[in-house]
């Protein structure tokens, strides 16, 4: 069972995380009065980068739970 629950726990909590970071610096650039974007184009751009690194992040977190459950079976 926790071969299978931890890589996906992983992988959500990567997530999770990513998203958090992700609110973190958007939270930042509206305190400091940080333009993200001016334009259709440039915000596209910054949401393929959270995808990439949502994704990533996903990835990541899932290859940690795998070796966390693979040294919890030994």
């Amino acid at each position: 069972m926790k071969r299978i629950m931890l890589p996906i726990l992983g992988a959500v909590i990567g997530g999770l995380l990513c998203n958090i970071i992700f609110w973190l610096i958007g939270k930042a650039a509206v305190t400091f009065d940080i333009r993200l974007y001016n334009s259709e184009e440039e915000a596209s751009g910054n949401f393929t980068v959270f995808l990439v690194c949502f994704v990533l992040f996903v990835i990541l977190g899932f290859i940690y739970g795998f070796y966390r459950a693979k040294k919890a079976n030994q």
